[in-house]
């Protein structure tokens, strides 16, 4: 008998070994063989949005779940209501409101003014950030009503450091609201019935 040629020694190797590949692991192929179909995996626990939608939901929300984990909290004064129209002020006078500014001596007087709801809005707002920048050692702010809103000075006190008056030309009106730390803790105080603006709406 007569030896392959080479060429067909070749492919008979080359087919060969992935049947003897797959008997060995015990994979080999069978006319009419069935597979076991794959375990399923686990379904993924379906996502929960982060986000509540809205700025002013989420704000309350936060408050709820702080009193809700502080033993101490007086149910008896909590008013998430007032919380609710303090954040409606917020947005009437940062968004609905006309502010015609002017430099001083020390700072900037500012007028800030609005129809209906506004001019109610603006009122508590300069009333209760003036009260409350009397205890800061850098601003003093003072408010005069006018027809529509207020005019609201604010300027550099005596103990401020260089660049104060800079500052508060830079930062107008609604960047004094804003300033600092306050605010948050400012919120809290409502919810919990402590703060200037609970149970004036």
């Amino acid at each position: 008998m007569r030896p392959l040629p080479p060429v067909l020694v070749l492919i008979s190797l080359t087919f060969a070994a992935p049947v003897r590949a797959q008997g060995v692991s015990g994979h080999a192929h069978t006319p009419g063989m069935t597979h076991e179909p794959a375990a399923a995996a686990a379904p993924a626990a379906p996502a929960v949005p982060g986000q509540p939608g809205q700025s002013a939901y989420a704000a309350i929300a936060e408050i709820a779940e702080l009193l809700k984990a502080d033993p101490r909290t007086d149910w008896s004064k909590v008013d998430l209501e007032a919380l609710r129209q303090h954040l409606v002020d917020m947005d009437e006078v940062t968004m609905r409101s006309a502010i015609a500014t002017r430099a001083v001596p020390g700072g900037i007087v500012a007028e800030v003014t609005g129809a209906g709801r506004t001019a109610e809005a603006i009122r508590r707002m300069a009333r209760a950030h003036g009260a409350t920048l009397t205890g800061e050692s850098a601003y003093r702010m003072t408010v005069e009503e006018i027809a529509g809103g207020v005019r609201a000075t604010i300027v550099a006190s005596a103990s401020a450091p260089d660049g104060t008056a800079a500052r508060i030309r830079g930062l107008g009106f609604i960047g004094i609201l804003v300033d600092g730390s306050h605010h948050t803790a400012h919120h809290l105080a409502i919810a919990k019935g402590e703060g200037p603006h609970a149970h004036q709406h």
